[in-house]
């Protein structure tokens, strides 16, 4: 499930990224639009389109295009060619003009270089633009519809020169639902307006009307429909205005609020949880113990505390509920050197060369025996470096592989992952039995039914937001052509929340839930690992304090702070009778032990990854109905 939302949240990234970046044109801005429309008369109009760009890159030259798509009056036609002109500059070569089947597209030769600042005009002359009905003429066009970068500034000019300014008119422009505001001015007849930040690919449309019984000069073309529009033109742009008010209000208020009243039941939910679950005694959190609570065997402690077990934090773990208490890595290192100073496993440096002895010894747990057999194999000797040699899985078994090598490759990986787990699991299995014969006292409970009931209720709060949020931000951009980026941000947040919840819950109902034992010995191991954490910051009589230098080292190493603590050993002068444990401080023998236990962990993620390797395989609402078209860019 994970890995699909990543590819999923992968897609929306690609899809941000892709809003600006285009491989073959150049980087530029759109600083400026104008439109100019003039109605000479009821049949005969001219667009005059006037444009300002600002390049990034250099370029070769800019298009435009005007179009003849969708609903548009009977007759209607653009007359080509269009006049072309670029202020300041001479053209290079005659404008391309490119019969589109639905419009037309102007290419300018006119290239540059990075920080030029273009200004080009395009005038159109058109035919049968406005509709003519009974009572009306009416204009209902859509001259932008495909813009290939957004619009800092946008304005509209309409001069109707066939009407007498006091002739009834309204004129309307609409920009989506979740278009920026347009208001309209009407100064003598003439209408102008201006807004700003027009996104890319957005679509702007001219909406209106001149009462016929006002015009001085009537006129019949032949294409009068006939029909009484008026009312209807009112009515539609009431309708247009109500949808859109509403979808505002669903989109910016309505959702967001039910969102965040799911969101808020679900965080409410968990904390309500956390409170059930809490033992009853909360202990501070910046003591520090002086002191082991308990000279347990790494492994055993981490399991009966923390119930951190070597199986879960193994690399091969892809389900993980949550991130592990210790590392597979410092778990392995800490064991080795807890024989070590136990005298299981024997130190010997033969010339160049640390080898490593284990020995036999009765009072060697089931667990221990394990863990040596999965180190050693069935050496009794090894090289520090050749330590898990058995379990070696090189990424050069999948690198540069085919497609033809998929199964061969997997089946290699699934055959590694398996001789891995099935030692892991072992050590695992055997720790467990060594815990239950031990019969140290419980430190968890399991979960009870209202507490496990309340989980579930804050999971289905969380989930719900989320999904919803998601299907919302899916329809924005595939079903209206808006794309938010703050929205995008908001449903990683609300994923964030649930994803994290579950890890928890999913630990509460594989371990229980820790007692007030539990939370008493973990206040202990808690302060004991601050200290080890902290110790480069402990004065002199804290250090003089501390006593078995030996355990508090392997203890370092599962905290993962053993660098700390050999590097104040160093300073300290702090010698160790174990020969092992003071080469680990003194040697180069610490970054070999490291090393092996690294190499372990990459043995068992590689052969994971080779188990499943794949080579891969190479307008929005918010318009009356009008057609038209046009776009501009850059080449």
């Amino acid at each position: 499930m994970k890995k699909y939302l990543y590819v999923f949240f992968a897609f929306l990234a690609c899809l941000f990224v892709s809003q600006n970046v285009h491989a073959s044109s150049p980087s530029y801005d759109v600083l400026y639009y104008g439109g100019t429309l003039t109605l000479d008369t009821w049949d005969d109009a001219t667009y005059e389109e006037e444009l300002v760009y600002y390049f990034k890159d250099s370029y070769r030259g800019q298009y435009v295009s005007l179009g003849t798509a969708g609903n548009m009056p009977q007759g209607f036609a653009i007359e080509i060619p269009p006049k072309v002109e670029v202020e300041g500059r001479d053209l290079q070569r005659e404008p391309e003009i490119t019969n589109l089947g639905d419009g037309y597209r102007v290419k300018i030769y006119n290239s540059g270089v990075a920080t030029d600042t273009v200004k080009i005009k395009v005038t159109w002359k058109l035919k049968n633009l406005l509709y003519s009905h009974k009572d009306i003429l009416q204009l209902n066009w859509k001259p932008i519809t495909d813009g290939d970068q957004k619009v800092d500034e946008v304005q509209f000019r309409v001069i109707p020169k066939f009407a007498p300014a006091n002739a009834q008119s309204e004129l309307y422009i609409h920009t989506a639902f979740m278009g920026p505001d347009v208001t309209v001015k009407k100064e003598d007849g003439i209408y102008s307006a201006t807004f700003y930040n027009l996104g890319k690919g957005k679509a702007v449309e001219l909406y209106g009307y001149w009462l016929k019984s006002d015009l001085t000069t009537l006129y019949d073309s032949g294409r009068n429909t006939g029909l009484t529009k008026l009312d209807e033109f009112h009515k539609n742009q009431a309708k247009i205005e109500q949808e859109k008010y509403w979808t505002r209000m669903f989109w910016n208020w309505i959702l967001p609020a039910f969102i965040i009243a799911l969101w808020l039941l679900a965080l409410l939910g968990r904390n309500r949880f956390k409170k059930m679950i809490w033992p009853g005694v909360t202990y501070p959190t910046n003591t520090r113990l002086y002191e082991i609570p308990q000279d347990i065997a790494p492994l055993i402690m981490s399991s009966v505390v923390y119930s951190a077990e070597l199986d879960e934090a193994s690399p091969t773990n892809k389900e993980k509920a949550t991130p592990p208490v210790f590392t597979f890595e410092k778990m392995l290192q800490a064991t080795l050197l807890d024989l070590m100073d136990r005298g299981v496993i024997v130190y010997e440096q033969q010339g160049n060369e640390v080898v490593l002895t284990r020995k036999s010894h009765g009072h060697v747990d089931d667990f221990e025996r394990s863990f040596m057999n999965m180190a050693f194999g069935d050496q009794v000797s090894c090289p520090v470096n050749r330590l898990f040699e058995n379990y070696e899985f090189s990424d050069d078994v999948y690198k540069h592989a085919k497609k033809a090598d998929q199964d061969a490759i997997r089946s290699l990986g699934s055959k590694a992952q398996a001789r891995f787990d099935t030692a892991v699991n072992q050590v695992a299995r055997d720790v467990h039995r060594k815990v239950e014969d031990l019969h140290l006292p419980s430190y968890y409970r399991p979960l009870e039914a209202n507490e496990e009931a309340q989980a579930r209720r804050s999971l289905f709060f969380g989930w719900a937001a989320w999904f919803i949020a998601l299907g919302a931000e899916i329809f924005a951009i595939f079903g209206m052509g808006w794309f938010s980026v703050p929205c995008l941000i908001g449903i990683l947040i609300l994923w964030f929340m649930p994803v994290r919840f579950n890890g928890v819950f999913k630990a509460c109902l594989r371990d229980g839930v820790v007692n007030l034992a539990g939370a008493e010995q973990r206040y202990y191991w808690d302060s004991f690992g601050r200290m080890l954490k902290e110790i480069a910051h402990l004065n002199d009589a804290e250090l003089q304090s501390l006593v078995l230098w030996n355990r508090l080292l392997v203890y370092a190493a599962l905290y993962g702070v053993a660098d700390q603590v050999t590097k104040v050993m160093k300073l300290r002068n702090i010698h160790l009778e174990n020969q092992a444990l003071n080469a680990f401080v003194y040697t180069p023998f610490y970054h070999d032990v490291t090393h092996s236990s690294h190499a372990m962990s990459t043995y068992g993620s590689t052969a994971s990854t080779a188990s499943h390797f794949t080579v891969s395989s190479g307008s929005g609402g918010g318009f009356s109905g009008g057609g038209g078209g046009g776009g501009f860019g850059a080449f």
